[in-house]
């Protein structure tokens, strides 16, 4: 039985490698992407025990992340092969500093998710489920089964997490707004990154963004700051998390791997704040990296960082 649960759209990644930018002859490495696949990814690799649930296409795409969750340890005995829908896809391009995505996911076979997907006593069964706004925004179905997936968790005292992962080029930020405000209250943890902590209320700061997240309903808020590392924040507490100074080549894949960290420490036990901590050293580890699943550390690397973490804080 897993402990920890996720499910989503998970996409083949092609990352440019070209110096200067993509071009004719251009040389593009395979990897792995999709924020709740690098959830389940990230949070394999720091030591839970892991589900994962989605639809891959009966496509070579889909065999190759199929062939990742099973070298990664993850229990994906639950994903269906469906035999009408593609693997979505996506592309990095590269132009000096810029980074550009191109998405191939339109219709893909995650985006086919329905309620009856998931299965019986899967949710109910483990200690954590986490959700994200990316799997609500890719179809009217798939967002069914979030809210299916929230509901047995809630009836069954498993903790969801939830990252809202805007992403304007998938929605509406309107409907974004809407379908966010509306998921945060049913939900025990919220982690939202500052700029869509930003978009969702208005507020600039940290603090005026935590108390606004709080107002609408959110029992913990974990805000993701990047380099000036989070906030956790509760009606009774404000909690400034720090994490280390580190040159940064590629963001891909680190708020999942904060969240991945989190999650973990968490069912593992530990307070808020020390797991906020937890996932911010793993996730600068990723930063530091290109793509969004080689880069995640395990968790020998992630405890050593946060033993620096907690030395500088002592």
């Amino acid at each position: 039985m897993s402990d920890i649960l996720s499910f989503g759209e998970p996409m083949v990644e092609f990352n440019s490698e070209a110096l200067g930018g993509p071009r004719a002859g251009s040389i593009f490495s395979a990897g792995f992407g999709g924020d709740s696949s690098n959830f389940a990814v990230a949070a394999r690799r720091l030591g839970g025990r892991v589900g994962y649930l989605t639809r891959v296409g009966a496509d070579p795409f889909g065999g190759m992340l199929q062939q990742l969750w099973h070298d990664e340890g993850i229990d994906a005995s639950h994903v269906i092969v469906d035999e009408e829908h593609p693997t979505g896809l996506y592309f990095i391009l590269r132009h000096g500093a810029m980074t550009e995505f191109q998405y191939r996911r339109r219709g893909s076979a995650a985006a086919h998710l329905v309620p009856a997907d998931l299965p019986n006593g899967w949710v109910e069964g483990a200690k954590l489920l986490h959700v994200t706004g990316i799997t609500q925004a890719i179809s009217a179905s798939a967002q069914e089964t979030v809210f299916e997936a929230i509901d047995r968790a809630r009836g069954a005292s498993t903790t969801v997490t939830y990252d809202p992962n805007i992403r304007p080029t998938l929605w509406p930020l309107h409907t974004a707004r809407a379908v966010v405000k509306y998921t945060i209250p049913l939900c025990d943890v919220v982690i939202p990154n500052l700029d869509e902590g930003r978009m969702l209320t208005g507020r600039e700061e940290p603090r005026a963004i935590a108390q606004e997240l709080l107002g609408m309903g959110a029992r913990m808020v974990v805000l993701k700051m990047g380099g000036a590392g989070a906030v956790v924040a509760t009606p009774e507490e404000y909690i400034p998390v720090r994490t280390r100074e580190v040159v940064a080549q590629d963001p891909t894949g680190a708020g999942d791997t904060f969240d991945a960290g989190f999650a973990v420490a968490i069912v593992e036990g530990r307070s808020p704040a020390d797991a906020a901590t937890f996932a911010s050293a793993a996730a600068s580890r990723v930063v530091q990296g290109l793509g969004a699943v080689s880069p995640i550390p395990r968790r020998s690397e992630a405890d050593a960082i946060y033993a620096e973490l907690t030395a500088m804080s002592a």
